[in-house]
């Protein structure tokens, strides 16, 4: 389950910035493990992109977590629809 593997990159140590990808095809940075809260049953995520703004996925709709592996990004990306 991909919450499994937010929830392993959040107690990375040291950590590595990642990005959680959904069905649509959005896309948030999380640079911090501060940036992101996992529900305790796993249903939702909520991201806080850097203007402090909550966006929050359905747990059923995220497609992936990975790393940026030293891959830049210039802030929490949010494609429009």
């Amino acid at each position: 389950m991909i919450v499994e593997s937010i929830r392993e990159f959040n107690r990375a140590a040291p950590f590595v910035p990642y990005e959680i990808r959904t069905a649509s095809g959005e896309r948030y940075l999380v640079p911090h493990p501060d940036f992101v809260f996992v529900s305790p049953r796993g249903s939702y995520v909520i991201v806080v992109d850097a203007k402090e703004r909550p966006h929050h996925l359905n747990a059923l709709l995220i497609e992936r977590a990975s790393p940026l592996n030293g891959r830049h990004r210039r802030k929490a990306i949010k494609r429009p629809h």
